[in-house]
This record gives structure tokens, C-alpha cells and sequence, in this order.
């Protein structure tokens, strides 16, 4: 079976992830690639929040929240 792709925000809690694409204005591209978010990083989802509130995640050794539109913008590819 080959590798799945997804928006971040799809993902379940403890999957892990290749980022592939970030779309979005320069300022929000900046501040994701400021956290370590960029094709080819290996991105982890640690906690959903509830009722599709924030995503806690783990890039490298960096964990932030983001809200769940903002993990839309964000494609990533899982060994599904």
C-alpha cells in the first residue's frame, strides 16, 4: 500500500506525516517555516482538541498548537 495524501488537519492523534505542501499568504508560510513546517518535515499530531478546536503538534523537537483551518492549509502525505 503506498503513501496517502491528506490535509494535516485530517490526521488522527499519534499519526505521523510528511508535509508536501503549505499553501497560504507569505506571513502565514513565514511563521509555519519559522516552527520547522516545510515540505519534506516530518510533522506529528500529539492531541486533538475537541469539537475541531486546535491541534497540538511536534515538528523535530518544536510542539504549538494550530487551529484546525489553519492545519487545512497544510498538505502532508502518511504511510496509510
Amino acid at each position: 500500500m503506498g503513501a496517502v495524501s491528506m490535509k494535516l488537519s485530517c490526521l488522527r492523534c499519534g499519526e505521523l506525516a510528511s508535509v508536501t505542501c503549505v499553501e497560504g499568504d507569505a506571513c502565514f508560510v513565514r511563521r509555519l517555516q519559522a516552527l520547522g513546517v516545510h515540505p519534506g518535515r516530518a510533522v506529528n499530531v500529539v492531541r486533538r482538541a475537541a469539537f475541531n478546536g486546535p491541534l497540538h503538534l511536534r515538528v523535530g523537537s518544536t510542539e504549538f498548537f494550530l487551529r484546525a483551518r489553519e492545519a487545512d492549509a497544510i498538505s502532508v502525505q502518511s504511510a496509510g
